[in-house]
């Protein structure tokens, strides 16, 4: 009786025939088939959105679906931010501020410069330039500060954090688009912001 090893070398040997070749292509192709789809539905899973609304502010915008939702502040009308990123929370949110008749976005951006520079270290502003959102005239400036872990157990490596805001007015108010993020993931995740604001509606 043959051993199992000299069973395994002879059916090694062996050459396929017509059928276990075309079983063997397929069963690759169906590897690959099922890796792009789960790749594929991973990707949507991840860029999925819902509609968030605030009648009474007027402002409507899709977010992205599993974020935190903040919409019980005084000091913004919502704000998203990312549960599973680490070690900061991607974050973009919808703000309001009461301006008189002679505001300017500049004129806004100014005064959140001077309020944040206190508050958060190492504040600076790296730019600014003019957009429009939607058919209204809007700024855009980026900045950068850094943020240290609050919780003592952890690294106290500071993070640098990059943020976008973009102001738009109208009557009486100024609205802020923002979003903050890791500068080393900034740019990768920018895309959410830019959707962010191709779908906020302010009226």
């Amino acid at each position: 009786m043959r051993s199992m090893t000299e069973m395994i070398e002879i059916n090694a040997g062996t050459p396929l025939n017509r059928n276990q070749r075309w079983n063997s292509f397929l069963a690759i192709g169906m590897v690959f088939v099922m890796l792009f789809f789960g790749l594929s539905l991973r990707a949507g899973n991840l860029n999925a959105t819902q509609q968030f609304e605030d009648l009474e502010a007027g402002v409507r915008a899709q977010i992205p679906v599993g974020w935190l939702l903040d919409n019980n502040s005084s000091e913004y009308i919502f704000r998203v931010q990312d549960p599973d990123a680490l070690p900061f929370k991607t974050l973009m949110q919808v703000s309001v501020m009461t301006v008189g008749p002679d505001a300017t976005p500049n004129t806004i951006l100014d005064i959140l410069n001077i309020q944040r520079a206190p508050r958060l270290s190492n504040y600076q502003e790296l730019s600014r330039t003019d957009m429009f959102l939607r058919d209204d005239e809007a700024k855009r400036m980026t900045y950068a500060y850094t943020e240290f872990e609050r919780n003592p157990f952890q690294s106290s490596v500071p993070l640098v954090i990059q943020g976008i805001d973009v102001v738009v007015l109208r009557p009486g108010e100024a609205v802020i688009i923002t979003y903050r993020e890791e500068r080393t993931v900034f740019e990768d995740n920018r895309y959410r912001f830019e959707n962010l604001l191709a779908t906020v509606e302010i009226f």
